[in-house]
């Protein structure tokens, strides 16, 4: 950690901030107090314009300096991607878009909504408006290039047409599938699907994290 007490990472990549150390008056770097080490958990936030943007508020004493350690890595020399299809551009699909910038990896988006189409278009993102399930929609995003397709649409009747779609016309291709519940992730895996991220479990796993965390402090 250098003397600021902080890594500095890329402008705008995401990040993970932990309380590490405390300096007294004079400078001088002292262990954590009781109460910074039973709530040393990661927090994460955004690294922008040198300033680190947190998710959540955090009560750190004045003095707590923050080690922070980019969420994704500053270089990919495994990833071999060329092109990705990113289908719905929601939040995830934001997230998923964001990861593959800082990868420097092709991207096209496919969003039915307009109005998103126009902004993200006038941004400079490849983007086209359409349904992912649709073909011939698939085909003008790149689909015979592309080695994977991100489905991030909130409807899962929607995700499972679309997997099935894009499985008949690439059987090589990488698909990743957003549902709502395990039992349509099953449905998604059977269609086609190499990977499916179930927002039921995703759910589960905050309340599960924010809970035990809150137990912590009210028993520590």
């Amino acid at each position: 950690m250098p003397p600021g007490g902080t890594d500095r990472q890329v402008a705008g990549e995401a990040v993970f901030g932990r309380p590490r150390y405390r300096s007294k008056p004079s400078g001088e770097d002292v262990s954590p107090t009781s109460h910074i080490a039973k709530n040393d958990q990661p927090v994460g936030g955004v690294l922008r314009d040198e300033r680190v943007v947190l998710d959540e508020q955090v009560d750190w004493p004045d003095g707590t300096r923050l080690l922070i350690t980019p969420l994704f890595p500053a270089d990919h020399p495994d990833l071999k991607t060329e092109h990705v299809i990113i289908a719905g551009f929601g939040l995830a699909g934001r997230c998923v878009a964001d990861l593959l910038e800082h990868a420097g990896i092709s991207y096209t988006i496919i969003e039915r909504n307009p109005v998103t189409v126009e902004t993200q278009r006038a941004l400079g993102r490849r983007i086209i408006q359409g349904d992912g399930s649709d073909s011939s929609v698939l085909m003008r995003a790149g689909l015979p290039q592309a080695t994977i397709l991100a489905l991030t649409i909130p409807e899962e009747e929607a995700v499972l047409a679309a997997v099935e779609t894009a499985r008949r016309l690439r059987p090589d291709l990488y698909i990743i599938a957003r549902t709502l519940y395990a039992s349509q992730g099953m449905r998604a895996v059977q269609l086609g699907a190499d990977e499916v991220v179930k927002a039921e479990q995703a759910v589960a796993l905050q309340f599960y994290d924010r809970l035990a965390r809150r137990l912590r402090r009210k028993l520590g």
